[in-house]
């Protein structure tokens, strides 16, 4: 045990999650690292989820409600480090629940190695059945491993062995100083996480999972309905094309430019065929504003990308927004009027590849 123990902030968005969250505080408060200050955004919850917070915090001391209207995971992240009190914060989703050797040992590893971020390994949990996929090992070990600023960036990035996850890192808080945080935003929220890391001097990685990640299908990440489909992705996209300005500035993490630029354009071109397919869901000025954010990026011999998509891009390059909206919207009539018309596969095969080689639809 430590002698000494800053004070560590926890900040748990909670939006209708009267099922889970009173499984994530109780996790919280018995943790063996018990200089705690948790704070419970209650984000304009429409069940039980607030009074479930408030009886909490008539039991312990340590714990905090704050009630505010619906703006989304993010600013509810948002609300909880304006109000905290300590030098270093982490988060818990209301749904998880965490180990209770977590904080103790991952303080104590930020500490005795002076890093400003501490970063543990995560079970993903399947409601339905209970079953576990464990991303590290279901053993702990204690180990940990000192990473510098440049290789903790670049494993965030390439989202390979590292995920920008928030919940499973405790930070400094003075590095959020600057990070924007946008209103309504839940989704792809976690990939703010890239910049917090290269504001780190360094972090420590702990491979053991304290973090149980429940897979849920009625989470933000499995939206059914088609209009929160959609606003999801618009905000992955958002979040994506900022990290790929980011990377695309910082000559140090060029070794993921691609990798990133790749994910942007996929993300950006399926963004831009579901605008036109369903424009009743978007601003006006999405189209331009998403078609000129891509029209940005340029592609490379070493970028290796479906050959439709690439096509597509191409065409989106040279003949602007208004050629591809046309383009794009005679594909989908074509389409549906084979649909409608019941060409079998092989004639659609054969007309496609007719279209293609009279350079029509070339692009797809």
């Amino acid at each position: 045990m430590m002698n000494h123990q800053p004070l560590l902030t926890v900040i748990v968005p909670c939006y209708n999650a009267e099922k889970y969250v009173d499984k994530c505080i109780s996790s919280i408060v018995n943790q063996t690292y018990p200089n705690l200050e948790i704070l419970l955004i209650d984000d304009g919850s429409l069940d039980s989820t607030g009074a479930i917070c408030d009886a909490w915090q008539e039991r312990d001391s340590r714990i905090r409600v704050i009630h505010k209207q619906n703006e989304g995971l993010a600013y509810a992240r948002k609300t909880g480090i304006e109000n905290m009190t300590a030098d270093y914060v982490t988060f818990v989703d209301a749904d998880d629940w965490i180990d209770a050797d977590m904080y103790k040992n991952m303080m104590s590893a930020l500490l005795f190695t002076n890093s400003d971020i501490a970063q543990c390994g995560v079970c993903m949990v399947y409601e339905e059945d209970g079953r576990r996929k464990h991303l590290e090992s279901e053993f702990k070990t204690g180990a940990f491993e000192v990473i510098g600023r440049i290789e903790g960036v670049l494993l965030i990035l390439e989202n390979d062995r590292w995920h920008s996850w928030m919940w499973n890192k405790i930070f400094k808080k003075h590095l959020f100083d600057g990070i924007e945080f946008l209103k309504g935003n839940g989704f792809a929220e976690d990939l703010i996480s890239a910049f917090l890391f290269h504001k780190a001097a360094q972090s420590v990685y702990l491979p053991d999972e304290y973090c149980y990640y429940l897979q849920r299908s009625e989470s933000i990440t499995g939206a059914t309905h088609l209009s929160k489909q959609l606003k999801n992705h618009l905000d992955f996209f958002d979040a994506l094309y900022d990290r790929y300005c980011f990377v695309a500035q910082h000559p140090e993490y060029h070794n993921a430019l691609s990798f990133v630029k790749i994910w942007s354009l996929r993300l950006g071109i399926h963004l831009l065929r579901n605008i036109i397919m369903y424009p009743q869901y978007f601003d006006v000025d999405y189209f331009y504003l998403k078609s000129k954010q891509l029209r940005s990026m340029s592609l490379t011999r070493k970028d290796k990308m479906e050959r439709g998509l690439k096509m597509e891009f191409y065409v989106l390059k040279i003949t602007g927004p208004r050629g591809y909206r046309f383009l794009r919207t005679l594909y989908v009539k074509i389409i549906n009027l084979m649909n409608r018309l019941k060409i079998t596969n092989r004639q659609i095969s054969n007309l496609s590849s007719d279209l293609r080689n009279s350079q029509l639809i070339y692009y797809i």
